[in-house]
């Protein structure tokens, strides 16, 4: 088997500063913000709920997202990314703030529709979450105190209209208790990517809308969709 120089490469994206951070795995924590659990009638397991991206979800600096032809309702939810910087594994929760390299503010764009039918039938999610772009995320910032973690606005625009705006303290599943609960069942490695979950808010996007994204530590993102 031949295969190219690149193909052993990470992929990356870039930190604020411009210097490259290598993409490893993607988790998400779904329902992490009870009014968002009430908005979409779901239920608290009272545990996380976890699902993955792929690195292919991933994209940086893009100007305009093509939206999948195999949905006709793509939803936006805004979220606070977490970057991990080392390995580990049984992660105590006093011990993970030194995991953390630093944090980003992304979209986890999702397939309601697929999602929906998945749901229904007792299969996966990996689709409806999983799609190319399906993951924007901004620069990343070295954001590494929990405390301020703990504390961060979430905003997201739809064509000039506040539509998510939340805050991290609202979490039922804090940062340092998903560090530790995901390296239980993952070694976490650097690069690796926590998508935290959303506030309520979350909606459909159109070709043609434009979303702005942010948070109280990092630039707007503005993203069209065709």
């Amino acid at each position: 088997m031949n295969f190219s120089e690149e193909s052993f490469r990470k992929p990356t994206i870039l930190s604020a500063d411009g210097h490259p951070v290598p993409v490893g795995g993607i988790f998400c924590i779904g329902r992490n913000y009870r009014e968002h659990i009430r908005e979409l009638n779901s239920k608290d397991l009272g545990e996380p709920i976890i699902f993955t991206k792929p690195v292919t979800a991933i994209c940086q600096d893009r100007d305009v997202i093509p939206l999948p032809d195999k949905s006709d309702d793509v939803h936006h939810e805004v979220e606070l990314a977490v970057v991990i910087g080392k390995t580990g594994r049984a992660i105590p929760r006093t011990d993970a703030p030194g995991y953390i390299a630093g944090a980003a503010v992304a979209l986890d764009l999702t397939m309601r529709d697929i999602q929906a039918k998945a749901k229904k039938n007792g299969t996966p999610w990996a689709i409806a979450k999983g799609f190319d772009f399906s993951c924007p995320i901004s620069k990343v910032y070295p954001q590494t105190d929990l405390n301020e973690l703990s504390n961060v606005d979430l905003f997201l625009e739809k064509n000039g209209t506040m539509v998510q705006q939340g805050n991290t303290s609202n979490m039922i599943f804090s940062i340092d208790y998903l560090i530790s609960y995901l390296s239980g069942f993952f070694t976490l490695n650097p690069g690796d990517i926590i998508l935290t979950g959303t506030p309520e808010g979350v909606g459909p996007v159109r070709k043609g809308d434009v979303l702005t994204f942010r948070s109280s530590f990092s630039e707007e993102v503005t993203l069209r969709f065709s």
